[in-house]
């Protein structure tokens, strides 16, 4: 299989994956951005960030763990694009969860 085959597959299934993850996360994110944050523009901002983050991290560690793939065949592609995007997604989970639990509600 190509490179660029292979690297393509894997950024199609990090995008999948990570698109699936932030629509589940939107909802409940909101209500509890709602809650800590001030304002509306600040709970924007960080519906925005962490959905970002929620995209980039993902994808940086599917595209750093792509590189270690030796042989390059479908199933091994998709393998290690899950891995890697499973592995960033909890990564990036972890980082939004603990800095959420240790967040306190601005007085209003």
């Amino acid at each position: 299989m190509r490179q660029l085959l292979a690297l393509s597959i894997a950024v199609t299934v990090s995008l999948f994956l990570s698109t699936s993850i932030s629509v589940v996360m939107r909802k409940p994110l909101r209500g509890v951005l709602n809650h800590l944050c001030p304002g509306s523009d600040a709970t924007s901002f960080w519906m925005s960030f962490t959905t970002v983050m929620l995209y980039v991290t993902p994808l940086l560690f599917t595209l750093l763990f792509l590189g270690t793939v030796i042989v390059t065949d479908l199933i091994n592609v998709v393998r290690t694009a899950l891995a890697a995007l499973l592995f960033g997604s909890f990564a990036a989970l972890l980082v939004v969860g603990y800095q959420i639990a240790r967040a306190r509600p601005v007085p209003r």
